[in-house]
């Protein structure tokens, strides 16, 4: 008679946290080949591939800011209500909470108080925060001892800090150091989005929030053709996450090249499967011209025979490549001499590919006033994560009204046309990711953690 399986819950709040749930899984699962590892909980298409069994799709809950969030609040309560049933009809050898820490430490608690799983906290809420405040019981974020048997953060600071309120916390070295590697070699690269390996590539990275689209995306589309008119030959790929609204974002750009000025001197290529590709690309050109569909899904303007270079002939002496690409970020990433990226997740994975970058963020006015009347007691200095590695600006940072089209570009361009600055950021980057994030090897670590909770917790 074959062994009962291991039965885990995971609980992730947006995309990220699906990625390293899914991640934590499989290295759960390398771990105990003679045990069979059954997973259900609620996630995104990440999870749902690596056999997670999902109750509920979080990938449409992602918002930032109180005035976003409070439209969500009932409907969330009955999904945590939903899941907190789950949890004590069939009770799980361990409960996974990943991030999320509004929707998480609540049911951490109420799980641990009744005893119904051991409770693993896997990137706690606010780990990212270099606390220098002492532990008080009644700030929310502290009270994680009181909702996990063990947590495992990504950052050594935050370790310390939960271990002096009483938490079981662990850094082993941070996840994404063993995730955030490009899937493609640069042959395939290249070939596939026709760029110019000899060129500079900027990507461009927007969010995939609507609302971090709708007030990102217009700037940073602008800046790039101001780029293009200043340096000529740069070339850029928009890097989309799998869960950002595809349509919403080829149509954003569609008004903005209609609407001309800087965003008509950029020649928008979608990779993107179907029949649509010839209508996208007719509705997308701003002046008409023969189409054609590669094998891979690119749209290219029909090469002629004397072409010497897929790049060279398809775009106007005054035109510069823009390619959408969609889940493909760390592959555009690796691939580019900048990163333009909204602050966030993207920071820390562009620095661990030891990439130059520009942090922009740009929000609604009611979420920035809320900021405004918030930023005293988050006693944040830096927004992205490099940044606050460093404690320092090694990496620029637009903000709000700041970011604009004129002031990104004016940065690119300078770092651009200054190959010792770029030199001089990879250098400083490439240090502070090694000195502070650890060794690779943390997924595989925090499975361990896992299995010995699972295997010496006293409900076992």
């Amino acid at each position: 008679m074959s062994e009962r399986p291991i039965t885990i819950a995971i609980v992730a709040g947006e995309s990220s946290g699906d990625r390293q749930g899914a991640a934590l899984l499989e290295a759960l699962r390398s771990q105990t080949a003679s045990r069979r590892v059954e997973a259900w909980g609620i996630g995104g298409k990440l999870m749902a591939a690596a056999g997670v069994k999902l109750h509920y799709n979080s990938e449409p809950w992602s918002s930032i800011g109180i005035a976003a969030t409070l439209l969500n609040i009932p409907y969330l309560l009955s999904v945590r209500a939903n899941i907190k049933r789950a949890l004590q009809a069939n009770p799980p050898d361990a409960l996974v909470l990943i991030d999320a820490g509004g929707f998480n430490v609540e049911i951490g608690r109420w799980v641990k108080k009744r005893g119904i799983c051991p409770v693993f906290y896997y990137f706690p809420p606010g780990s990212w925060r270099k606390n220098t405040r002492p532990i008080s019981p009644n700030r929310p974020l502290n009270k994680l001892a009181e909702a996990t048997d063990r947590i495992v953060t990504p950052f050594p600071w935050s370790a310390d800090y939960l271990n002096s309120g009483g938490a079981d916390a662990h850094f082993v070295g941070h996840p994404l150091l063993d995730l955030v590697k490009p899937q493609m070699t640069d042959q395939e690269f290249y070939e596939r989005f026709g760029l110019d390996p000899v060129r500079p590539i900027v990507a461009l990275l927007p969010g995939s929030r609507v609302f971090e689209l709708t007030h990102i995306l217009p700037p940073l589309i602008g800046a790039a053709g101001e780029i293009s008119r200043r340096i000529p030959g740069v070339q850029f790929v928009l890097a989309l996450a799998p869960s950002a609204p595809r349509a919403y974002v080829e149509e954003m750009i569609r008004r903005e090249q209609r609407q001309g000025g800087r965003a008509a001197r950029l020649q928008l290529f979608i990779h993107q499967a179907g029949d649509k590709l010839a209508q996208i690309a007719h509705s997308t050109l701003p002046t008409p011209s023969p189409q054609m569909a590669t094998t891979e899904g690119l749209t290219l303007p029909a090469p002629s025979e004397e072409e010497a270079h897929p790049l060279r002939e398809r775009t106007t002496p005054n035109q510069a490549p823009l390619v959408i690409t969609e889940d493909l970020t760390y592959d555009v990433m690796s691939r580019s001499d900048l990163v333009i990226t909204k602050s966030g997740t993207s920071t820390l994975e562009a620095a661990i590919l030891h990439k130059p970058m520009i942090i922009v963020y740009r929000v609604s006015s009611l979420m920035a006033m809320e900021y405004r009347l918030r930023k005293p007691s988050l006693r944040v200095t830096h927004i992205g994560m490099p940044n606050i590695m460093a404690e320092e600006a090694l990496f620029p940072e637009l903000l709000q009204d700041d970011a604009t089209p004129e002031k990104i570009s004016e940065l690119a361009v300078g770092i651009l046309l200054q190959p010792e600055r770029l030199m001089s950021m990879k250098n400083r980057v490439t240090e502070l990711v090694h000195r502070v994030l650890g060794e690779p090897g943390g997924v595989d670590r925090s499975a361990k953690l896992l299995l010995d909770l699972i295997e010496t917790h006293p409900r076992r």
